[in-house]
């Protein structure tokens, strides 16, 4: 087997695909499962400040019975605080591997209770799941950005873990965001967050909501662009269907890569099958550490390759331009 083994914000990953924050991670038997399928990592699944709200009586914050009924039937109150310390202090007893954990506040209390309460737990690291929609005309699009890089330098100043913040591709300049992300206090970045969509339902006239659709070129393209060229560690998340979409992320320069949709369909097979074909590719090409080739397609490393108008332009305005003059 050759060396898969990869650095992710300071963490000694034994291979780069980590189970990504969701339904499959929420237990205790479905960290043991992602452990016996040989991954390098496990985002456990995201809990929510307004658990704190319901269970801990949080002053000042109420609930009407029908928000308490929505939370309960979501599964929101089963997944509690007190819950997920628990399965950490466990999971760290049984398995030798790297266990993120995963929040999503609303007030700079929440999060900074949140980040405490799971270091102390004994979690390797934090992803950040922040996500704020800009409803409001008279907020410039800075503002909903300084207020990501607040939460990041507020729990940063609470805790030591490495921190991770998984964010979403609609941001004005994704380059200087992560850059400022660093400086905030991050040591990796999540590319993307793919959020519940809208629909509506044209019998019962209501609106309701599907799951987000990941698109892997676009986090091709921002890793590809971002690689070596923040100071920060990239994670991709998004449209991995197999070890090709893995191997064509860690040369575009990723450092770990986060699968979930793969693995409801094919459950812990998919990591094994993922893993073997890697290994199997580094064989073939003659790679002896999958390090070798970590970012070797980026654009920074492109750039310093091919001199003029060479493959670096694929993630460039230049190759639309030849698809559209017909050259």
């Amino acid at each position: 087997m050759k060396d898969l083994t990869v650095n992710y914000m300071g963490l000694r990953l034994k291979n780069p695909i980590i189970v990504a924050s969701s339904g499959l991670t929420r237990s205790l038997e479905g960290v043991e499962k992602w452990a016996e399928a040989g991954a390098g990592a496990v985002v456990l699944k995201s809990i929510f400040e307004e658990q704190f709200w319901v269970e801990g009586g949080e002053e000042g914050l109420d609930y009407y019975p029908e928000m308490r009924d929505y939370l309960e039937s979501g599964g929101l109150l089963d997944y509690a605080p007190q819950q997920i310390v628990k399965l950490i202090k466990e999971a760290k007893k049984r398995f030798d591997f790297p266990l993120l954990a995963s929040i999503n506040g609303q007030t700079e209390r929440g999060w900074i209770r949140f980040a405490q309460q799971l270091e102390d737990a004994g979690c390797d690291g934090l992803e950040l799941n922040i996500y704020s929609l800009p409803l409001d005309p008279e907020k410039p699009g800075d503002k909903y950005e300084s207020g990501y890089l607040k939460i990041v330098e507020k729990v940063r100043q609470v805790v030591s873990l490495p921190l991770a913040v998984k964010i979403f591709h609609q941001i004005t300049s994704l380059p200087h965001f992560v850059r400022r992300l660093g400086e905030a206090g991050a040591q990796g970045v999540v590319l993307f967050n793919w959020f519940l969509e809208p629909d509506l339902d044209l019998t019962s006239l209501q609106a309701r909501h599907r799951q987000g659709e990941a698109n892997f070129n676009l986090v091709l393209r921002w890793i590809a662009l971002l690689a070596n060229r923040v100071k920060c560690d990239l994670a991709a998340s998004g449209g991995v269907k197999g070890s090709e979409e893995a191997l064509k992320l860690i040369l575009a320069g990723a450092s770990a890569v986060q699968v979930c949709r793969l693995l409801y369909q094919k459950g812990p097979a998919a990591i094994r099958e993922i893993i073997n074909e890697i290994n199997n590719w580094l064989e073939e090409h003659k790679y002896s550490r999958l390090t070798e080739i970590q970012g070797k397609l980026s654009l920074k490393e492109e750039n310093l390759r091919i001199k003029g108008l060479g493959e670096a332009t694929a993630y460039l305005r230049a190759q639309y331009i030849r698809l559209h003059s017909g050259k």
